[in-house]
């Protein structure tokens, strides 16, 4: 299986390859601790710009990957919130924006059992940001640029 370009569960997705290569790039040269500090951080910002209230799965998601973080937990309790939990949220889901909402941040849970999940969680939010802004290519940029300076913003807080 090809990482880069597994988009099985994505399906077809209206983006910016470059700017999305440009996020492969930083990503490649991160950790898997990098990428879930990313994660908590890449999940703060996709309830911002949808307004929606964290739910207990979602509070659970962020506890989970501290915990791991914390060296409390494997990666198991993260993982089975994302299956348990926040895949049954995104199938009973009627409002698309909600459904890709809880998948990525299904995604976003798993980062600690596999990192490339940090890189899946990138692609299902902007599959969340082309149902927002249906055709807007300006703000798939926009949040494509946003992942990148949050990683490397996140890679230099660790550094100091």
């Amino acid at each position: 299986m090809d990482f880069y370009e597994y988009q099985r569960p994505v399906g077809k997705i209206f983006d910016t390859p470059n700017l999305r290569n440009d996020f492969i790039s930083v990503f490649d040269t991160k950790t898997k601790k990098e990428m879930v500090q990313f994660g908590l951080a890449y999940g703060k910002h996709i309830l911002e710009i949808t307004g929606l209230t964290p739910t207990s799965e979602i509070e659970h998601t962020f506890v989970a990957m501290q915990r791991w973080l914390d060296g409390k937990v494997n990666y198991h309790e993260a993982r089975n919130i994302a299956f348990r939990e926040l895949y049954t949220k995104a199938r009973e889901e009627n409002d698309i924006v909600k459904e890709k909402f809880y998948k990525t941040f299904a995604q976003i849970a798993c980062i600690p059992h596999v990192k490339f999940h940090g890189l899946w969680a990138t692609d299902f939010a902007v599959t969340l940001i082309n149902v927002m802004h249906p055709n807007n290519i300006d703000e798939v940029a926009k949040e494509r640029k946003f992942q990148i300076q949050l990683l490397n913003k996140i890679v230099e807080n660790i550094a100091k």
